[in-house]
């Protein structure tokens, strides 16, 4: 099955001093999810947010706010995604490579479907909710102004969303996907057919659900799906990434 995994490690701090070497032991830790993978900087932000808690916050008009800085999570047990041969042999690829061609390598968007544990911050309005994040493209826009998806969408790495309420849910239809994003950085590839439903409920000012379903019937054999519990992280702050500056990825995992 494939399942979530990226390196996490642990470190102390250390003083360099000139002319010497400094030797440093690593080791892999079991992240808060029960798998290894969970980065102990997201760890530590769980960790700084603990214990908030309140009602549910609601809007002038009286729909749920999802406004806030947000520790987005994982589905702890995920469904395997049931792949076509082809893309079966792209997840294996790509691990034996090591991801070494994951789009943000190259400063470029991965996941579109916002099924991996990053930071994101909510602003949301009347006809529209835009997240933002770190990591490219910085945001993402979900029009909830009652507008169609284009009839002809051209296809773009985050797609195009709208956006409605489905009494204290918000139904997110996604769709006009290019095919060059991962999704998750596990690596699943997907095609231009990619169609994501995610449904965000606030249950109460600490935590939000969320729940995506990807049909892409040119890579997968039946629609995926995964659950999270996102939590709200009220210390935490988007800070400036600039991806290009002194990145050096993808010389460093050419010498593993």
């Amino acid at each position: 099955p494939l399942g979530f995994r990226t390196a996490r490690f642990a470190r102390q701090d250390q003083v360099v001093e000139a002319g010497k070497t400094l030797s440093m032991d690593i080791r892999l830790l079991l992240g808060n999810l029960g798998v290894v993978g969970d980065d102990a900087a997201f760890v530590a932000i769980r960790n700084r947010n603990a214990g908030v808690k309140g009602r549910l916050p609601r809007t002038a008009g009286g729909r749920p706010d999802l406004s806030g800085m947000w520790s987005a999570n994982v589905d702890p047990k995920p469904e395997p995604a049931a792949l076509l041969p082809w893309a079966q042999a792209v997840v294996k690829e790509r691990q034996a490579n090591l991801f070494r061609d994951i789009p943000s390598s190259g400063c470029l968007p991965d996941d579109p479907t916002m099924a991996t544990p990053l930071p994101y911050k909510i602003i949301q309005t009347p006809t529209l909710l835009v997240f933002l994040s770190e990591g490219e493209p910085h945001y993402r826009q979900v029009f909830l102004d009652g507008r169609d998806h284009p009839k002809d969408p051209d296809p773009t790495w985050m797609g195009h969303s709208v956006g409605r309420w489905d009494g204290d849910t918000l139904v997110v239809d996604s769709v006009g996907f290019n095919d060059k994003s991962w999704v998750t950085m596990n690596g699943l590839p997907h095609t231009d057919q990619m169609h994501v439903i995610e449904r965000f409920r606030r249950a109460d000012l600490a935590r939000m659900t969320h729940d995506i379903t990807i049909v892409d019937p040119g890579t997968f054999t039946k629609p995926v799906e995964w659950h999270a519990v996102w939590e709200l992280a009220p210390r935490e702050e988007i800070m400036e990434s600039i991806c290009t500056e002194n990145n050096h990825y993808r010389e460093n995992i050419s010498d593993k």
